[in-house]
């Protein structure tokens, strides 16, 4: 009898326990909310890049484009643009370092508010590093 009742209670659990789990979804983000311009900064080691990347609304797809500070690249278009509940996520192909070859970046970036973090990567030249970035105010 107390081993039944042990599976009875366990069984009880695990129902409860799952039906936590489904009702703390992550919040989804709307793209109209990420309207607007950012500024990213990539620290990979010493050498600091600083992107802005400008998201907008077209036909009801949000699209992108990134702009280098310096002016390497400017308003080169972002493709894979995808947003996942508060995951956004797109790849970027630029001339980039450390030689300048023009290749293909993946972003994966947490949304929080006004604030992305995340990481930004090349399976290429097996290089992965930190990204954040702030909205920029109008």
């Amino acid at each position: 009898m107390s081993r039944k009742f042990l599976l009875i209670m366990l069984a009880v659990l695990l129902v409860a326990f799952t039906a936590a789990l489904v009702a703390q979804e992550k919040p989804t983000v709307k793209p109209e909310s990420l309207v607007g311009n950012w500024e990213l900064t990539i620290e990979a080691g010493e050498m600091v890049i600083n992107l802005k990347l400008s998201l907008a609304l077209e036909n009801g797809a949000l699209s992108g484009k990134v702009s280098e500070s310096y002016g390497s690249f400017s308003d080169m278009p972002v493709n894979d643009l995808k947003i996942e509940n508060s995951s956004l996520s797109f790849n970027l192909t630029v001339p980039s370092p450390p030689d300048g070859l023009t290749r293909t970046w993946t972003f994966e970036l947490q949304v929080g508010g006004e604030e992305l973090g995340g990481i930004v990567y090349n399976n290429d030249i097996q290089v992965s590093v930190p990204v954040r970035g702030k909205r920029i105010k109008q």
